[in-house]
């Protein structure tokens, strides 16, 4: 028995908080002593095989300095000829499993990614922690019961999610709906309905997955249809007072059935860029707010939200961090033989960083460069006590649309644009494109089924809400004028005929749909191709 379990048995909600969320407690002093200990460890762990060697050389390392001076910054391509063959004779000696995510187009189909046993470990304690924070309402607050239900809303393994559901699973008492052995075998959307149907029956407290799925849940309830199909599946006791206990509850607040009717979360645990974007709508349609995370492929769980939701603290034993300022990133992004300097989170300051992390705890990947900006809000949390610095995702760094150099515009600024511009749609795409020696924001959108949209009707909607929104952006329309950014209206299909496409082709899970940001120019071909 982990644990978790026993602790949870007995009651002993003081030590689950304390194990689980003492991490917000910790000084910067104390953080860094945590963050240099096991940074030493992990030299000392890897140092001798093949990928340690690659990169330690011979060199003596004694302190956290020595190793910040000898090894270089990567990226995946340094771990290439050592990682993509899964070769466990590259690594330390020890138990491995290997996590895919999408490759590089030309170079390498996909990256491979090995997590020792600590670090699956280690996934587990922080989703603990998350699902404590997604409920509680206060410091030492917690919600959690043996038995409750989960979810499962993620990709299966090999993929990072995957491996974090069964970590969850095998070091926690939570049920997850459908099984997680019967959901590897099934496609992602059928996972996903099957286990909104099971959760008719047995109930739902926890939601693990992107904000999306919960968001267009949510919308299909909001406008009479909640998906759900006469089945045997519904025609079961608990189901039916469930759903007549939810339609009485809607009918009496005189609006549609919501899925707050049906099911009372005790917690939301999510990521990535769309978290923003349906934060409200989540809290309005599920009666909870959404806690946001940090995580990736290779570095695993980074940081997360405290229980007031806002700014996200690094936890200090997955990796250890470093940052690029943003002035420095754009040295190294107008000259790549630039070296860029890397400050470590007690010397950072509010502003703009690229993060950099080396993977602790018997990980390979050293002084690694994911790709992310990460924005530092503030120096600490008064409100919930933390004392480390706080901050948000910003973008990735190959997503940032410069127009002119006067305004850099992140899939968020875009997306809250089209949202705040009232346009319902399918799905979006945008990228900076030079016509007649001029740089325009181009947006290629393909709107909802019914709706009579035009080029230029969206474009006013959005330069004017993005306008309102950006300040920046409001200035450079003033400057440039009104055509710096243009619209293209996707007829019906585009992206799902896309997507049905690249499911045939047998594409990768992170390739199916077109990125949102700076597609190529083979994309929006086969967008404007499929659509026809």
């Amino acid at each position: 028995m982990t644990i978790y379990k026993e602790l949870l048995q007995q009651g002993r909600h003081d030590l689950i908080w304390e194990k689980y969320c003492g991490y917000l407690d910790l000084s910067m002093n104390e953080f860094m002593e945590i963050q240099n200990k096991l940074l030493m460890e992990q030299v000392a762990f890897i140092k001798d095989s093949k990928v340690g060697k690659s990169f330690l050389g011979n060199n003596r390392i004694t302190s956290p300095d020595d190793f910040r001076r000898v090894v270089p910054l990567t990226t995946y391509e340094d771990y290439v000829p050592l990682l993509m063959e899964r070769d466990e004779k590259n690594l330390p000696k020890g138990k491995y499993m290997w996590a895919r995510t999408s490759g590089k187009s030309g170079k390498y189909p996909c990256k491979w990614v090995p997590y020792s046993q600590r670090i699956y470990e280690k996934m587990a304690e922080v989703v603990i922690s998350a699902m404590i924070q997604a409920s509680c309402s206060e410091k030492g607050d917690v919600q959690l019961e043996s038995g409750d239900v989960v979810l499962l809303a993620t990709a299966p393994r090999p993929y990072t999610s995957g491996y974090i559901s069964y970590t969850t699973y095998e070091n926690t008492d939570v049920r997850f709906v459908p099984p997680l052995d019967e959901a590897e075998k099934m496609e992602y959307v059928d996972r996903v309905n099957k286990g909104f149907i099971q959760a008719m029956d047995t109930g739902l407290d926890i939601f693990f997955g992107l904000a999306m799925i919960l968001g267009k849940m949510g919308e299909r309830f909001a406008s009479g249809s909640g998906g759900m199909k006469l089945s045997k599946d519904i025609l079961k006791p608990r189901t039916i007072r469930r759903l007549l206990g939810g339609y009485i509850k809607a009918k009496i607040q005189k609006r549609p059935l919501l899925p707050k009717d049906i099911w009372k979360l005790k917690g939301i645990m999510t990521g990535g860029m769309d978290t923003e974007i349906y934060r409200d709508r989540l809290e309005y349609y599920w009666g909870r707010k959404p806690l946001e995370g940090y995580a990736c492929t290779e570095g695993g769980m980074i940081a997360m939200q405290a229980w007031n939701f806002k700014g996200m603290t690094l936890f200090p034993d997955c990796d250890f961090y470093e940052f690029i300022p943003f002035d420095e990133y754009m040295k190294n992004k107008a000259d790549p033989a630039y070296l860029p300097k890397t400050v470590t989170l007690d010397e950072v300051k509010p502003g703009i960083y690229e993060i950099v992390f080396t993977n602790l705890l018997g990980g390979a990947l050293m002084r690694y460069r994911v790709g992310d900006l990460i924005n530092f809000t503030a120096s600490e949390d008064k409100e919930t006590g933390v004392k480390l610095p706080q901050f948000k995702f910003y973008s990735r760094a190959d997503d940032l649309i410069d127009l002119g150099t006067m305004v850099k515009l992140t899939e968020t600024d875009i997306w809250m644009g089209i949202e705040k511009a009232g346009i319902e749609y399918v799905d979006w795409t945008a990228r900076k494109e030079i016509v007649n020696d001029e740089t325009l924001l181009h947006i290629y959108i393909e709107p909802k089924p019914g709706v009579d949209l035009s080029a230029n009707n969206a474009a006013s909607k959005i330069k004017k809400s993005m306008a309102d929104l950006n300040e920046e952006f409001s200035d450079t329309l003033k400057i440039l004028g009104n055509h710096i950014l243009q619209v293209t209206i996707l007829p019906a299909g585009a992206f799902s005929n896309y997507i049905e496409a690249q499911r045939k082709a047998g594409a990768d899970m992170a390739h199916l749909k077109p990125p949102h940001m700076q597609p190529k120019d083979n994309i929006i071909a086969r967008l404007l191709e499929e659509s026809k």
